[in-house]
């Protein structure tokens, strides 16, 4: 198989810019009992209210959006279905109405992923504002905690920062200050 000059030269800027990302420094965000990774070249925006922990990573000159949204509530296992029609179900449907007044024709599809290595159930609203792009909604209980992490972009970005991505869920950690410490025996 013969690779012409131009798709030799795109192979190798695709290749370089996805290890550029991949290699690039990590910084640590810690608070509340919310820790995670993330790449050099974002910044978080802190939205935090009484009842969650709201942050968002973005990048300058770019459409890419991390959010991570913790419900400070504690729930057991058991009413997680209750936080879903509480805090997750209304999270999507008001996604979907931001693509209807954006001017786009939102489409939703089942998804799912892993947050920090436990299974998360989730949801894929795409839609096309000049390019295809997407809304991708994960939820977990992690912690006795409503995990809430999704990722927006243009396709084409959501692709080129899939290792940012993959640092922050993957390295997402909830304390849970619930549980008693063990304490040192005399």
């Amino acid at each position: 198989m013969r690779v012409s000059g131009f798709n030799f030269h795109f192979l190798v800027l695709a290749v370089l810019a996805v290890l550029s990302v991949a290699q690039a420094g990590e910084k640590t965000f810690n608070a509340n009992g919310v820790s995670f990774n993330y790449p050099d070249g974002f910044t978080i925006y802190d939205d935090t209210n009484s009842d969650a922990q709201q942050l968002t990573l973005a990048r300058q000159n770019s459409d890419i959006q991390i959010r991570l949204f913790v419900h400070k509530g504690r729930i057991s296992a058991d009413k997680f279905a209750d936080a879903k029609k509480s805090f997750i179900d209304p999270y999507i449907a008001a996604t979907m109405k931001q693509f209807v007044a954006m001017g786009a024709k939102p489409e939703q599809s089942a998804d799912s992923s892993e947050i920090a290595g436990m299974k998360a159930d989730g949801v894929k609203i795409s839609a096309s504002l000049g390019e295809p792009g997407a809304a991708k909604i994960y939820w977990a209980l992690m912690g006795q905690r409503v995990v809430i992490l999704t990722v927006f972009g243009p396709d084409r970005e959501i692709k080129q920062f899939a290792p940012a991505w993959d640092i922050v869920r993957s390295s997402l950690k909830i304390e849970d200050k619930a549980a008693p410490k063990p304490s040192p025996k005399p």
